[in-house]
């Protein structure tokens, strides 16, 4: 097996994007008493799915497109319940302005480089690689395009709303093709589920959070964007 597609690749993309996280977001106020509880929960997280992707434990190999995008979705459910019902990690999320939401989809980059390579590999179905790669460095590269534009002041409002819908789009269109096309290919516990069940979700809360406070025009970053 060739070494780009080990899944220890994708833990270690994983583990990059939760240090790129707290990097982001390391200057918050109110960040240093919920970190080491939000680190400790997140290596819990990422072991428990190693394991259960590594040892085929997590779904039946027969599991179906639609029940397995249902479950994809009681993911991005229960990461938004813990998100938005933990009283300290809620009054974190709402206090990061759009610059910090949008910069934390950079690192969407190197996952959608992983993709690419797979893809070159074979890991993944040719097409379906090359399109999702591109779209995840896309997302990240809008992104980050996204937050520097808000922390000059230069139209910003609007190149986060793109970014946003953007990065949106290519986590639904991804889930869904996945789940509903790719799954007799690939399988359930595809390295690519590391992705689609760590990052992703949390990713897809980002944006959520990130249109809502355009949509109310209280962020601090979105009020210095209009221009």
């Amino acid at each position: 097996m060739s070494i780009l597609a080990s899944p220890w690749i994708m833990v270690g993309l994983d583990v990059l994007m939760v240090l790129y996280s707290f990097w982001a977001v390391s200057t918050q106020k109110g960040l240093q008493r919920p970190a080491p509880a939000i680190a400790a929960f997140l290596a819990l997280w990422l072991a428990g799915l190693h394991i259960g992707l590594s040892r085929q434990a997590i779904f039946a190999p027969d599991i179906s497109g639609p029940a397995f995008l249902a479950v994809i979705l009681a993911a991005v459910a229960l990461v938004g319940a813990l998100l938005l019902l933990v009283g300290p990690v809620r009054r974190l999320l709402l206090a990061l302005d759009q610059r910090r939401l949008l910069l934390l989809q950079g690192v969407r980059v190197f996952f959608g480089a992983s993709f690419l390579m797979m893809a070159a590999i074979d890991a993944l179905p040719r097409g379906f690689g090359i399109l999702d790669g591109f779209t995840h460095v896309g997302a990240g590269f809008f992104g980050l395009i996204a937050a520097f534009a808000l922390a000059d002041g230069v139209d910003g409002r609007r190149r986060a709303w793109f970014a946003n819908l953007f990065g949106l789009a290519d986590i639904l269109v991804v889930a869904s093709s996945l789940a509903l096309l790719l799954l007799p290919q690939i399988g359930p516990h595809h390295n690519m589920m590391y992705a689609v069940f760590l990052p992703a979700p949390l990713w897809l809360w980002f944006h959520l959070i990130s249109i809502w406070k355009l949509l109310h025009a209280d962020g601090p970053g979105a009020a210095a964007g209009q221009s």
